[in-house]
């Protein structure tokens, strides 16, 4: 084609002129581009009438440096006159290698955006990105009422995460999150990103904006789903965690107190299992206690065991979950074993601390105790750590006769058995409970504990461990004095076997 189209001489589009021919090489079009940058128009329309090119040919385009073209040009330096000279003389925007739209939103130039579109641009290839960084509310309802996706590659998320100087776009999405469910989930996604960076006003901000702390939200960077069901939806396969859980996983107590827990919505084992520091497991047990202790155990120690890498140590977590009220009760012993080989793998500072909370009536059932410590390898340890004294323990042969064994390894001539007699840890005394329960109530226990030649603060310790009742401080001088006490009957032993 040769020849001018004078812009101020033709109807709107979409009137345009035929394709004009594509330059083969980069010298040919450099002129070209230098006349676009000086602003020279007269000269563009010279080297238009002469019929020389506009663009570059696509095969011509070799690999390496690539100057920009003339509309990049024009968008650039803000020309709108050159802009609309070369597209109403044949210039073809499907061989733009950057998107002349993108170009003119970050500019901010929207008489610029308009004549693209005007020209055939599609709205629907503008970058989301692009878009949201025009901090544009009414460009955003432009787009959004187009049925352009605001949301795709959850821009919005990132962009309302990272920072909290968008505050059109953050009040465009509290405006329509109701409306379109896609909107909720991105401010979602946002509140877990400033929990993660530990902004509190960003935690706010996207609070105020709706963003629900409850919901679990799409991250594709910390998703924890496993094995996906290759029919499930690409979304579904990356439901990450919520703010509320990332408060936790990131050891931030603050924001977990704005976010505020809920139990009728947060799973509250689950954020004990992923506590990271006391002072968290301190406050969810303000709200909610503990249920299943045991798993929530069980997890933390693993994690002292085998500590992930940048993982805090788990002992004050262990420690806070044994001081939250709450008792631990455990009578399956395939669970108390699991336990039992995450400790032993302990140093022995933690395996002291733990264990010297655990043996207390009122943070483990006695049961349960006598269960967890009930191995040799756990003996041999808490000997060692001086939590449990040298005692004789007994085992019977194939001939039935009883072989005492030393906690150090020494086997003593068998001795007549006791079948119907207890045996109490940490002593090598046997007690008959029923015995026991009859001396205590029909004198005073220093008095039964000479018989026995113990202590009577020995003798106090076995009775709480058989579970046999000991009369209250001030019982004898009352009987002496007529009156008449209540006798408790003798409760039955529950659990593992002492016998």
């Amino acid at each position: 084609m040769t020849g001018l189209v004078d812009p101020r001489e033709l109807p709107p589009p979409p009137s345009r002129s035929p394709d004009r021919p594509l330059a083969r090489s980069r010298e040919e079009i450099k002129p070209l581009l230098q006349l676009c940058r000086e602003g020279r128009l007269y000269d563009v329309e010279r080297w238009i009438t002469e019929g020389k090119p506009l663009q570059l040919a696509p095969d011509a385009i070799s690999r390496g440096y690539r100057p920009p073209s003339a509309l990049e040009v024009a968008l650039e330096t803000g020309q709108h006159s050159l802009a609309l000279l070369l597209l109403r003389n044949g210039y073809r925007l499907d061989l733009e290698r950057h998107n002349p739209l993108d170009l003119a939103l970050k500019k901010r130039r929207w008489d610029l955006f308009d004549l693209l579109l005007e020209w055939g641009a599609d709205l629907k290839s503008t970058s989301v990105y692009a878009v949201l960084e025009t901090y544009n509310p009414e460009l955003y309802a432009r787009f959004w009422a187009a049925g352009y996706d605001l949301t795709q590659g959850h821009e919005m998320g990132a962009t309302l995460g990272y920072s909290t100087s968008n505050r059109p776009l953050l009040g465009f999405a509290k405006r329509h999150r109701t409306e379109d469910p896609r909107i909720q989930t991105e401010l979602n996604i946002a509140l877990g990103y400033q929990v993660r960076e530990g902004s509190e006003k960003g935690i706010s901000l996207c609070l105020w904006a709706g963003a629900d702390p409850h919901a679990a939200a799409p991250n594709r960077s910390f998703a924890i789903r496993a094995d996906p069901d290759p029919e499930e939806d690409e979304e579904d396969r990356f439901i990450g965690w919520s703010a509320i859980e990332e408060a936790v996983h990131c050891d931030n107590l603050d924001a977990l107190k704005r976010l505020g827990p809920d139990p009728a919505r947060d799973d509250f084992d689950e954020l004990y299992q992923w506590a990271k520091g006391g002072a968290i497991v301190a406050f969810l047990a303000s709200i909610q206690p503990p249920k299943d202790l045991t798993s929530i155990l069980e997890w933390q120690l693993r994690m002292m065991a085998h500590p992930w890498p940048g993982r805090r140590d788990s002992r004050w977590v262990v420690e806070a979950l044994l001081s939250c009220g709450v008792r631990w009760v455990e009578a399956d012993p395939d669970k108390v074993g699991e336990i039992r080989r995450s400790l032993l793998k302990l140093c022995d500072d933690d395996l002291r601390a733990i264990l010297s909370r655990l043996k207390r009536d009122d943070v483990c059932a006695v049961d349960t105790y006598l269960e967890l410590i009930h191995t040799p390898s756990m003996k041999r340890r808490l000997v060692g750590l001086k939590l449990l004294k040298p005692h004789v323990i007994e085992r019977r042969t194939r001939s039935e006769e009883v072989v005492r064994t030393t906690s150090a390894g020494r086997v003593e001539p068998p001795s007549t058995s006791w079948p119907d007699r207890v045996w109490v840890p940490r002593t090598s005394t046997r007690f008959d409970r029923a015995t026991l329960y009859e001396q205590v109530w029909s004198q005073p226990v220093q008095e039964v504990a000479k018989s026995y030649k113990i202590s009577g603060r020995g003798l106090g310790k076995a009775c709480q461990r058989l579970r046999v009742p000991v009369p209250p401080r001030g019982y004898w001088a009352r009987v002496r004095n007529g009156y008449k006490e209540k006798k408790p009957p003798l409760p039955k032993l529950e659990g593992p076997s002492l016998q």
